[in-house]
């Protein structure tokens, strides 16, 4: 997989290994500079991946329409239909927002206490453009 950055082709080779794609989540400090940066197609892929999933709609500026609105679901009834709910609007705001990512598989983590809490863990199996390497991402959201 390559994105074109300015007038450069930039791939995941030895070749391209001092190009960075952009910064990595959540922000840090890093050795290239002020902020932790992402060198491979992957990490900034699970980077963006990761804002989104953590951006309730409205939050952004400009953007109100950026997010996934996982965040008010979660005060939503948590019926049969609910974890399916959760299933469609990470699917929905991926294809939109992060048409380079397919989602393969998510898992939904509900115990009693965490529906009390308005909290759920999430994990996600996805693949990167034409790649079919498996990659995960593990987070927590809260309502």
């Amino acid at each position: 997989m390559s994105y074109e950055i300015g007038s450069k082709l930039v791939k995941d080779t030895v070749e391209f290994n001092n190009y960075a794609y952009g910064i990595v989540l959540p922000v840090q400090r890093g050795n290239t500079g002020y902020f932790k940066q992402a060198f491979t197609s992957y990490d900034q892929a699970r980077a963006n991946l990761l804002n989104l999933l953590s951006t309730k709609r409205g939050e952004r500026v400009m953007q109100p329409l950026f997010g996934t609105g996982l965040h008010s679901i979660l005060f939503e009834p948590m019926d049969d239909a609910f974890e399916q709910k959760l299933q469609d609007t990470i699917i929905e705001s991926v294809n939109y927002w992060l048409p380079y990512i397919t989602v393969k598989d998510i898992d939904v983590d509900m115990t009693d206490v965490m529906k009390d809490n308005y909290t759920s863990n999430l994990k996600i199996g996805f693949t990167v453009g034409t790649d079919i390497t498996l990659q995960e991402i593990t987070f927590t959201i809260q309502g």
